[in-house]
């Protein structure tokens, strides 16, 4: 048979088979055994083994084993076979994904032919042969966007949804409206599991719904669209039964508290953001932005030259063709399209997070009507005018050839990244960001399922330690909580472990803690692959140690960064929070406007002048840049931040007002409320700088210096120098001052106890348990519980049957989940009180603590 007889469908076979092959090599050499998303993606795979293992959709990595209401499971459904296959494995997780996106780029192209077929008379060679081009074209578009090579090698559901998405638009293109079972069948099962898979899938569901019911000849598709519909509202009662967080509940509770006008500048806002996100995934590395995938890419991140107005005006019209190609296949798949874009928009308005990543789900479906509004435009207004005609289709075939080159140039990038990401240490990698996304918390995971007790547990801002650790673990983001915020999620878990970035990751982990925190000692125990388990024990010293920071590292590993990469964001933000540590206010409000006039701005770059004008007492200056902030996208990741920035600097300005304009700051009262500041954050340097101020300024009164003289004796204490605190107390001139007075009373009691057991044999009573108990108290009161604890357990090694002493450090070992020391404390106890009530709860409570999930 002749080659130009071969018919459009014959002859689109083995290019799209090409294309698969293709993108599967460049799929394979981008995978990792790194996970992408927080928590998305673990959660997925940790949900998937458990529908395998339990039949459940429950949080089995969690105590307590929560329902899990936020994410719905259709993900999971999908990565089960890898469940079965490779359990907690997230390389068989990645391939699945992979496969559903060899079966959207399938779907994109045979669904593009099948549209085009629609649009032109089949025999005519003549007509059809510029459309293969055009599908061929608009193909290798979609299958080069770093986009979707990046979200087709995570575990992310965004490709599987563009896949099914693809797939109902196919069913809806066929020539004929008679459905057959088979294709009502298929139909139910993708409007059943879309919103499964991604909740902004009941778009879908609406639009089919609409499109049906405006002719009788699809009204037995009403009945696919029903199903859906009640298995969507049969989730969404689930969840409301269980009364935990769910995507609706967290979208009415924040219409309720914006308000009606609040909600409609909120949507009207996202709108915006959302179609800038598109036009960021049209063309990828849109001038003046920073890509999602940036952070995979070595070395700066590829822009595109020229204006990003170019690019947006590219993009209507781009979104301008795919609309005559949708009304020029209304019957065959346009209308669904059109109507499920509107709505889909709709819900996003209100949705409770605003990411951009949200708008690349409808990229495949604008770009596969491309090829039909190209031959719609051309019949319909260019088909006499070939000169015009030829001028464009070359002027198209050039800008799409360079748009393909620089998604090429980006995807080799991606791929030479991915290799460094696997073959280089964090020291070698050139950013933070590499280092972040190339940290191998499954490896930490590892350690802990090794080298720790089945009921120990895990604090971290990584939710893939479970997948290897098969240990308890809660999410925790350390680098936004503070300290009192820590101690109390290390109370709820028990024994447990933190697993956090190593030190070459910045402002991921307070690492000043390490040496300075007075409840807990906080030792790293595994650091390597960019990771650090760090474990948790008792304080018994109270005091600070200096062996894990040095606070000018932070600094320097930043400026190491900003030399390689002076013009990434990441790491320019990285130096900036150093620079704000240091109160270098003029550099920072410098160095953010030389990024502004290179067109680099940031919603985070303007929070840090925000901040930097705070410092300098410029409330005004403050207060613009925290409002040009809420205004860029972006701001949403910040909101808490900007909003105290803004309560912060209104209280300032009004205090600067009715002291007309007098400086509060350089008050000794205000020193004194820093030093207190600084002391709750434990950072101890600064608390004694403000302290010595007060004692350097003429303005202090008596009251003030003993205060002062107060704090630098504690601040002696933590150090170990019992001497210096006591020189501090003896220079308080106020003989009745409560807190010198509990200071010189532990001084005391310390002198006492240690000279007496000092003198006496193992088996003396002195001194008195009174004593004891008392200094006990004093410690817990003054901040270091675990001086407590050494205290009393050394007590009740020289006197056993001292009830009152083992009581109280039964307490204190349940306190740190010191579990085995606290049964066995609580057991002799029971001997002389079995029917005490607390000593039952709390045996209660070590069990439950004991309690390991089933992995």
């Amino acid at each position: 048979m002749n080659q130009e007889n071969l018919s459009p469908q014959s002859r689109s076979w083995k290019m799209p088979i090409l294309l698969l092959i293709i993108f599967a090599v460049i799929g394979t050499a981008r995978l990792n055994q790194f996970y992408f998303y927080n928590p998305d993606s673990s959660d997925y795979v940790l949900m998937a083994r458990g529908f395998v293992e339990f039949q459940e959709y429950r949080q089995f990595d969690r105590p307590g084993e929560p329902y899990f209401t936020l994410r719905p499971p259709g993900m999971s459904v999908l990565l089960m076979p890898a469940a079965i296959i490779a359990p907690y494995d997230v390389i068989a997780a990645k391939v699945t994904v992979l496969m559903t996106a060899l079966v959207m780029i399938w779907l994109f192209y045979t669904l593009a032919w099948r549209l085009i077929n629609s649009t032109a008379d089949p025999e005519s060679t003549e007509s059809l042969s510029p459309l293969r081009w055009s599908v061929l074209l608009v193909s290798l578009v979609l299958m080069t966007n770093p986009y979707v090579l990046v979200y087709a090698t995570i575990v992310m559901s965004e490709i599987p949804f563009m896949a099914c998405t693809l797939a109902v638009l196919y069913l809806f293109s066929a020539e004929e409206e008679k459905w057959s079972l088979g294709k009502l069948v298929c139909l139910t099962g993708l409007l059943v599991f879309i919103p499964f898979l991604r909740t902004i899938g009941v778009a879908m569901i609406l639009a089919v719904g609409l499109w049906c019911l405006l002719s009788r000849k699809r009204w037995i598709c009403l009945i696919p669209v029903g199903l859906a519909v009640g298995a969507t509202a049969f989730w969404m009662f689930r969840n409301s039964q269980f009364k935990t967080m769910s995507y609706s509940s967290i979208a009415l509770q924040e219409m309720k508290t914006a308000g009606v006008v609040g909600t409609l500048i909120s949507m009207l806002n996202r709108l915006l953001v959302y179609i800038d996100g598109l036009f960021q995934k049209i063309f990828p590395g849109l001038p003046g932005t920073v890509p999602e995938y940036s952070g995979v890419l070595s070395g700066e991140y590829h822009a595109l030259p020229g204006s990003p107005l170019i690019y947006s005006l590219g993009s209507v019209v781009i979104l301008v063709i795919s609309l005559a190609g949708m009304l020029r296949c209304w019957k065959r798949g346009g209308a669904v399209c059109l109507l499920y874009l509107c709505l889909s928009l709709g819900v996003l308005s209100v949705w409770p997070w605003m990411q951009t990543r949200f708008s690349l789900p409808w990229l495949p479906m604008i770009l596969v009507f491309v090829p039909a509004g190209l031959f719609y435009i051309k019949e319909s207004s260019l088909g006499q005018r070939a000169g015009l005609l030829k001028t464009l289709a070359v002027g198209g075939v050039a800008g799409v050839a360079a748009l393909l080159f620089s998604q090429t140039w980006v995807d080799a990038n991606l791929i030479a990244t991915n290799h460094l990401m696997k073959t280089e240490s964090e020291e070698e990698l050139s950013n933070e960001d590499l280092i972040m996304f190339a940290s191998d918390f499954v490896k930490a995971g590892e350690w802990l399922n090794q080298n720790t007790k089945a009921h120990a547990r895990v604090l971290t801002r990584r939710a893939e330690v479970s997948t290897a650790s098969h240990r308890y673990q809660r999410l925790f983001y350390f680098e936004p909580s503070n300290i009192d915020q820590l101690h109390k999620a290390i109370q709820s878990m028990g024994q447990c472990y933190l697993v956090t970035y190593g030190k070459h990751t910045n402002d991921m982990f307070p690492r000043y803690l390490l040496d300075d925190d007075l409840i807990y000692r906080f030792t790293p125990v595994y650091e390597e692959a960019g990771i650090v388990v760090i474990e948790v024990a008792p304080n018994y010293e109270g005091t600070v140690r200096d062996q894990y920071w040095r606070e000018e590292e932070a600094m320097e590993l930043a400026r190491k960064r900003l030399a390689r990469n002076p013009r990434r964001i990441s790491v320019c933000m990285t130096y900036l929070n150093q620079l704000l540590k240091a109160e270098e206010y003029d550099q920072i409000i410098a160095f953010i406007g030389d990024l502004e006039q290179a067109g680099i701005q940031d919603a985070r770059f303007m929070s840090m002048l925000g901040w930097s004008y705070l410092g300098k007492r410029q409330y005004d200056q403050a207060l613009e840049e925290f409002a040009r902030a809420t205004r860029t996208p972006g701001q949403k990741m910040i909101r808490g931040n900007l909003n105290d920035g803004i309560k912060l600097a209104l209280k300032r300005r009004k205090a600067a007002e009715e002291n007309q304009g007098e400086s509060q700051h350089e008050k000794p009262g205000s020193y004194l409320k820093l030093t207190n500041n600084m002391w709750q954050l434990i950072m101890f340097d600064k608390a004694e700088k403000f302290a010595h101020k007060v004692l350097d300024s003429k303005q202090s009164t008596t009251a003030e210096l003993d205060q002062a003289h107060v704090w630098l004796a504690r601040l002696a204490l933590i150090q170990g120098d019992a001497e210096q605190a006591l020189q501090e107390l003896n220079q308080v001139q106020d003989a009745d001052n409560e807190a010198a007075q509990a200071l010189r009373q532990r001084l005391d009691l310390e002198k006492m106890i240690t000279s007496a057991w000092a003198s006496e044999s193992a088996s003396s009573k002195v001194p008195d348990s009174s004593q004891i108990l008392k200094l006990a108290k004093l410690y817990e009161e003054q901040g270091v519980p675990g001086k407590a604890l050494k205290l009393l357990q050394q007590a009740h090694d020289r006197n056993d049957s001292d009830t009152q002493i083992l009581r109280e450090l039964a307490r204190l070992q349940l306190f740190y989940r010191l579990l085995d020391e606290a049964e066995n404390s609580y057991l002799s106890l029971q001997k002389t009180s079995p029917d005490d009530p607390e000593i039952k709860k709390a045996l209660q409570q070590i069990a439950r603590f004991r309690e390991t999930p089933r992995y």
